[in-house]
């Protein structure tokens, strides 16, 4: 499986270390070429680029993988742009990290097939666990 994610803040990084070290081929794509360098011995490629440039998408082959993961954090517009050119480049699988109920909404329109909210998934899974938990109270 070719997975390219988008986005390597720490959500990112940690998807990508896990996809590449579980033996998937993965692409990573940040503008940081700190980022960009951290990862490069860890995945198959990692491309310091503006993934939301049309040509520098198609030029490094993002179109041709199985799933994008967009998880740009800092740049809300900069993840809509790129999961609305990763479908229409024909990704079959886009999925799509989101900080807000709000902005899940607006990656479900322009066309992202899973959204997700990691913030609110991290405090649900807490709650379940303290919730679990004999604490004496």
């Amino acid at each position: 499986m070719k997975i390219a994610i988008v986005g390597m803040g720490l959500f990112g990084q940690a998807l990508a270390l896990q996809l590449a070290r579980s033996g998937a081929e993965v692409i990573v794509v940040d503008t940081n070429l700190q980022l960009i360098t951290i990862m490069r011995d860890e995945v198959a490629l990692a491309v310091c680029m503006d993934a939301t440039d049309e040509r520098e998408f198609a030029a490094q082959g993002l179109a041709k993988v199985d799933v994008l993961v967009a998880c740009i954090g800092n740049d809300f517009e900069a993840n809509q742009l790129v999961v609305m050119l990763a479908k229409q480049q024909g990704v079959p699988r886009v999925i799509a990290r989101a900080p807000s109920h709000r902005h899940e909404k607006i990656l479900t329109v322009l066309g992202a097939d899973e959204v997700l909210l990691p913030e609110v998934r991290a405090g649900e899974s807490l709650g379940r666990r303290l919730l679990s938990e004999d604490t004496g109270v």
